[in-house]
């Protein structure tokens, strides 16, 4: 686990350092299509932009954007995929759409992609490869990402899976482009995607639930729920970052350190930890219904 985290700090470091050199991959001649360009694709094309992408080298195809104006100088911005330029030859398209869309919006640009030998990076949850290989064809280089929330503010996780024609060079951009919201995990099978969304996907949901119950535990004490939902954001990011502070601890070495025996957290998580009722009981069966649902989910898609 520690040497885990020590990579991610490394490869997000390594985004700082040699974004500029990656995303010149991408020209007014051979631009990247963004398809969508909401929460998700915005924090994305912000970081790029940041990072040094030239406005000219994007296109976004967005129909709100496109009639109300991306916000962003020199950015091109078209209603649908038949209003781009004819001989235009994309080097990158970036799927950014809500996954229910995916099925309508992908045939419109398979014949673009097709003819211009472009690489795709979808990160839409819940469509597997197989969807995607269907669509634009196996021999197509494709990289599935589940990212999530937290990418909107730049402290994201996003698991990468790549299918066997992705090169060392197409491998190394994409996680470039997304390190743009944080660091980023590659994983070698679609299963592993699957048990971890309810980690690294539906997390942020988690932590939130853990900060209205602090918040509502405080307010019982007298202050106002203004202030009991800042002790409780407080608490979890200080945690949280002294946490990352310290990613060579065990996170159970970091809560004994926490703990006096026989003191006040001692008492509290000796209910949160209880075998039957606790936390480290309820948390694998919470784990198991999620990866029930996301099976369910995937099926039907």
């Amino acid at each position: 686990m520690a040497n885990e985290k020590i990579r991610l700090s490394v490869l997000h470091r390594l985004w700082h350092d040699y974004r500029m050199t990656d995303l010149t991959t991408f020209s007014p001649d051979h631009p990247l299509i963004l398809a969508g360009c909401g929460n998700m694709g915005g924090a994305l094309l912000d970081g790029w932009l940041a990072a040094g992408l030239r406005p000219d080298a994007v296109y976004i195809v967005d129909p709100q954007l496109a009639r109300q104006g991306s916000g962003r100088s020199g950015i091109r911005c078209v209603t649908e995929p038949g209003d781009l330029p004819a001989a235009l030859q994309p080097g990158m398209l970036m799927l950014a759409v809500k996954p229910q869309l995916m099925a309508d919006v992908v045939p419109d640009y398979v014949p673009l992609v097709q003819q211009a030998g472009a690489s795709v990076v979808s990160i839409a949850a819940g469509i597997g490869m197989a969807s995607y290989e269907s669509w634009f064809g196996s021999h197509t280089p494709i990289v599935r990402v589940m990212p999530n929330t937290p990418a909107a503010v730049g402290q994201g996780l996003s698991l990468l899976l790549r299918n066997n024609v992705v090169d060392a060079e197409l491998a190394a951009l994409s996680e470039v482009m997304l390190s743009a919201v944080g660091p980023c995990l590659w994983v070698e099978r679609e299963s592993q995607i699957d048990a971890l969304v309810g980690v690294t996907g539906s997390g942020p949901a988690y932590v939130f639930l853990l900060m209205e119950c602090m918040a509502t535990a405080v307010e019982r004490a007298g202050l106002s729920p203004e202030q009991a939902q800042m002790a409780a954001r407080q608490t979890i990011l200080g945690a949280a970052i002294l946490a990352d502070r310290q990613a060579g601890i065990d996170p159970g070495e970091l809560r004994r350190r926490v703990t006096s025996p026989g003191g006040v957290t001692q008492a509290a998580l000796d209910v949160l930890m209880d075998e039957k009722r606790g936390l480290t009981a309820l948390f694998p069966e919470a784990m198991e219904a999620g990866e029930r649902r996301n099976a369910a989910l995937s099926g039907e898609s």
